[in-house]
């Protein structure tokens, strides 16, 4: 038997026309980035932090689609209880028979309760 006989399938050896260049690819043109910066082109740097590609890879929390519907609600809820906290602070002045300014009973109010903290 002879020699056995290679068959190139997938690859393509090479020939005298790439070893001459014919069929070289030109290299391509790389911005520079220094330029880019300086001359404040928005392409090169994002000023968004939110349009950064990074963080747009997280995926978002199971429950924001039931956060977003509830949100409505929960701002009512808020003041509501706003008023119903002023209510009592009100009432708790009254009470004590102190002051009626309410701002100066808000500020003892947190005072008090900050000592009880200590």
């Amino acid at each position: 038997m002879g020699e056995p006989v290679i068959k190139f399938r997938n690859y393509q050896p090479k020939t005298e026309l790439d070893q001459l260049g014919a069929e070289t690819v030109e290299k391509a043109a790389v911005p520079d980035v220094e330029e880019a910066l300086q001359a404040g082109s928005s392409d090169v740097a994002h000023t968004d932090p939110t349009q950064e590609p990074l963080l747009n890879l997280a995926p978002k929390k199971v429950n924001w689609d039931l956060k977003r519907d509830i949100e409505p609600q929960m701002k009512k809820l808020r003041a509501a209880t706003d008023r119903a906290i002023i209510e009592l602070i009100r009432e708790r002045v009254t009470k004590e028979g102190g002051e009626t300014d309410l701002s100066t009973a808000v500020s003892q109010a947190a005072q008090e309760a900050a000592k009880d903290e200590l």
